[in-house]
């Protein structure tokens, strides 16, 4: 499945909805038979036939991730998102965790991430006051290519000429701590009071090969700008690959294993999909993968071939990551029964297997088992605008 893309304006720039199933701005399948349908209604559909039987485990009916590119020709606001557990007791949501792949830098481009020394929750307030939030933060200078992990917790923005693709944790919940050209600055300290117990203070510790505004932090070439085939991040909350796709890639599984989705960074690509037709052939059904756009290949296909049409065709995959979570309340050693206690011949019955206490992972592990189908349900979204 590809998607029609949403395009918003903001006063920094431009953002672009590859993939979304946010509640308020959910992409709609661009061609086939499920044209015009949202990610949220194929998920209310076809379940773990999307996503893969661990996965739905996990979250339910909500898709795990969001893939947007950011075209930023101006200044950001500087803003913060809270991790998992936070964003699920305040607002039935999930985190904000994400990945930032650099696609496009001008001279002029600057990231502006985490704290360049320990600031106090108090020095943070003060400056979010005056408006002067960036001079405590790290500056990046980043180059094409560069990848970037933001992690719940740590402060962020941009400036300059530069385009992101970013890959997230399917909730929006920016806390602003700047504001926008037209508000004044009480406006995002009033998102700083929310976000005060969440926010990572002590300083960043910028990754080996970022280039930053500080030569004692400058390792050289930016990190992942060259690899031919490379992780980029792996996580509870989702993997991310590049791939350099230089020859046909065929990727065949006897079972279902999880969603994949492929973002366009560069060049086209050709997936084709073995099928049968009504008269008992067999042939391939072809799905071409542009720059800037990004597809699904849901659990349920296990067999396609990706080609590259254009030399050195670039792309992002992205899968989910593996998660052992385990309730923990339940503790698995603890005997079923009290001693002592007359349970009526109950006790000398063989146990069945509780599968609602705690649910297979994607790698065979406990997952979390939750009973209520998992995090950020259809109802439980929560989104804010971050202008």
């Amino acid at each position: 499945m590809r998607f029609v893309p949403i395009d918003i304006e903001h006063p920094w720039g431009k953002e672009r909805i590859a993939a979304a199933d946010l509640g308020v701005e959910d992409s709609m399948v661009a061609e086939g038979w499920l044209a015009e349908n949202s990610i949220g209604d194929i998920m209310e559909t076809y379940l773990e036939r999307v996503v893969g039987e661990g996965v739905y485990g996990y979250y339910g009916r909500q898709f795990p991730v969001a893939v947007k590119f950011l075209d930023i020709k101006g200044e950001m606001p500087v803003h913060v998102h809270p991790d998992d557990e936070v964003a699920e007791q305040r607002y039935d949501a999930l985190g904000g965790k994400e990945l930032w792949y650099i696609t496009e830098a001008e001279d002029d481009a600057k990231i502006f991430l985490g704290f360049g020394s320990e600031v106090s929750a108090q020095e943070l307030y003060e400056s979010c006051l005056e408006g002067s939030v960036r001079k405590l933060m790290k500056v990046i200078r980043p180059k094409k290519g560069d990848v970037l992990v933001i992690e719940p917790g740590l402060v962020h923005s941009a400036s300059g000429h530069l385009k992101i693709a970013v890959v997230k944790e399917s909730s929006e919940l920016p806390f602003r701590l700047s504001s926008g050209p037209e508000e004044d600055t009480e406006s995002a300290c009033g998102h700083l009071a929310e976000a005060m117990d969440f926010i990572v203070y002590r300083p960043y510790a910028v990754p080996e090969g970022t280039n930053t505004d500080n030569a004692a932090d400058d390792h050289g070439k930016g990190a992942g700008r060259n690899d031919v085939a490379a992780r980029l991040l792996e996580s509870p909350e989702f993997d991310v690959s590049k791939l350099v796709l230089k020859d046909p890639i065929h990727s065949s599984s006897e079972q279902e294993t999880g969603y994949i989705l492929y973002i366009g960074i560069e060049g086209e690509a050709s997936f084709q999909i073995p099928v049968t037709g009504p008269d008992g052939k067999k042939g391939m059904e072809e799905y071409r993968l542009k720059k800037g756009e990004v597809m699904l290949v849901p659990a349920e296909v296990t067999d396609f071939f990706a080609l590259p049409v254009d030399r050195d065709t670039v792309l992002l995959e992205v899968t989910a990551g593996k998660r052992d979570d385990t309730d923990e309340y339940i503790d698995p050693d603890t005997e079923p029964f009290l001693e002592g206690e007359d349970y009526e011949g109950l006790e000398d019955e063989e146990m069945p297997v509780q599968d609602n206490i705690r649910a297979e992972g994607l790698d065979g592990s406990a997952g979390t088992g939750r009973r209520d189908g998992g995090i950020g349900g259809p109802s439980g979204r929560h989104n804010m605008n971050w202008n």
